[in-house]
């Protein structure tokens, strides 16, 4: 049972993030611990060992130069200077005999480097302690030298340190884990609250959400994106969806009278009576099935990206020339008056037959859902860095409830049900649109309804 255990702490989050703060503390606080320990411990000690230094070195100097007498002087002298560490000696002479000093004992045997001696007085029945930091030098004959000051007021701080330093441990150890615990309890909580909603989706309820504090913290900034990630997601299952139901629909009754033709076919075939208006009719369904098909096939590629696109230079007011130059018939069987304005050299990068294909189904539809006789004017220009083309009829236009939905594919509006068509082409628009790095909208304006597509211009 405990290997379990102790391999859910070892993956834990929580437990990790608990002894990384707890980590985090107690190294917080032994660089605050170090920094007090240099300023009131090393800084005063490395001070003080250097004015000792350079005392012994006057001092030595005095002896070698002028004599045992001026060293005596000195030293009495220094004793007597006001100073902020209390100044201690002694000085043995080539016999061995000490001659003058203030310090109860030292070493008998020469020593290197730094050193400290317990330098206590007692008065009126109480210890004073001194702790002298203490370097000495011997002379030539013999001679010892010892010279130091008092630091027992860094010694007491370093002692103060050193217990403070081990109780800061245990307090990090305590405090560290305390807020470990609570800054995981706290991402917990917030993370389980992602955990349901991943397993209310996981359980094909689409409409979970995750709640959001206001806060504006990062849990919130990722909340926020993960719904959005579901909003597009549920829409996209969503319209999946409604394709599958719409191609079902639309596919249902060209399929059933092509089986049809067929069986009538087939059955004057056995009679030897051919009907070629039978073949006929069969191939007409045969071949808007396939133009169903086309559409569906192109629209899927250009949405995930299967569709390979040209980055040429496009001449696209000569697309749009070659556009109206088709449809003009169309329109002058219908009584329908195309004024036509497109500004000379428009250019942008992109795929010439998708862009005819774009501009051919936008022309088609204001034709198609134009009153007759009417005007439908199709503009192209260049406004504000971008190329602007855009389509103009005095027809119904898309009332508001339907324009967020008639790029979906098969989707009609309950007036426009009997139009002839697939019901596919402002999906392909869309999807040449898209593809090409533009946009798409509908407006309602005092002249008719506009549609309008905005791409990139030039040839950057």
């Amino acid at each position: 049972m405990a290997l379990p255990f102790f391999t859910y702490l070892r993956h834990s989050f929580a437990f990790r993030l608990i002894v990384l703060y707890a980590a985090l503390f107690m190294v917080s606080v032994s660089i605050l611990v170090a920094g007090t320990y240099w300023m009131m411990v090393s800084k005063p000690r490395e001070e003080t060992a250097v004015l000792v230094v350079a005392e012994l070195e006057s001092l030595a100097h005095i002896y070698k130069v002028d004599g045992e007498a001026a060293l005596v002087r000195a030293l009495e002298a220094r004793l007597r200077q006001p100073a902020a560490r209390r100044a201690f000696h002694v000085f043995i002479n080539e016999q061995g005999e000490m001659v003058t000093g203030n310090l109860p004992s030292w070493p008998s045997v020469p020593r290197l480097g730094f050193y400290e001696i317990e330098a206590d007085r007692y008065l009126e029945g109480d210890e004073i302690d001194y702790q002298a930091l203490s370097y000495e030098q011997v002379f030539a004959n013999g001679a010892r030298l010892i010279v130091g000051r008092d630091i027992e007021d860094v010694g007491d701080r370093q002692e103060q340190l050193i217990e403070g330093l081990v109780a800061a441990i245990i307090m990090s150890i305590l405090l560290g884990g305390a807020g470990g615990v609570f800054m995981s309890l706290a991402a917990g909580k917030r993370i389980e609250a992602i955990n349901q909603t991943a397993r209310q989706v996981i359980n094909g309820d689409l409409s979970g959400r995750v709640e959001t504090t206001g806060s504006g913290d990062d849990f919130d900034d990722l909340a926020q994106t993960l719904n959005e990630m579901l909003d597009r997601i549920e829409k996209s299952v969503e319209a999946i969806s409604r394709v599958s139901d719409s191609v079902a629909h639309e596919l249902r009754l060209p399929l059933s009278r092509l089986h049809a033709e067929l069986e009538d076919l087939a059955a004057a075939a056995e009679r030897g009576d051919m009907k070629p208006e039978l073949a006929e009719r069969a191939i007409a369904e045969s071949v808007r099935l396939k133009a169903v098909f086309e559409a569906l096939l192109s629209i899927a590629r250009l949405e995930t990206g299967r569709h390979s696109i040209a980055h040429d230079v496009v001449d696209f007011s000569k697309v749009v020339h070659d556009a109206v130059e088709l449809y003009q018939p169309e329109a002058e069987g219908r009584e329908i008056t195309l004024q036509v304005h497109i500004a000379p050299g428009l250019q942008t990068r992109g795929d010439i037959n998708l862009l005819f294909q774009m501009v051919s189904n936008l022309t088609d539809n204001a034709i198609k859902f134009a009153p007759t006789p009417s005007v439908v004017t199709l503009r192209a220009e260049a406004r504000s860095g971008a190329l602007v083309f855009s389509t103009m009829n005095e027809g119904p236009g898309i009332a508001p409830e339907h324009r967020s939905r008639v790029t979906e594919r098969f989707y009609r509006a309950d007036d426009i049900n009997d139009a002839p068509g697939l019901g596919l082409g402002l999906s392909l628009v869309e999807a040449v649109v898209k593809a090409h790095g533009g946009s798409l909208s509908f407006k309602e304006t005092a002249e008719g309804f506009r549609v309008e597509v905005k791409l990139p211009s030039g040839e950057g």
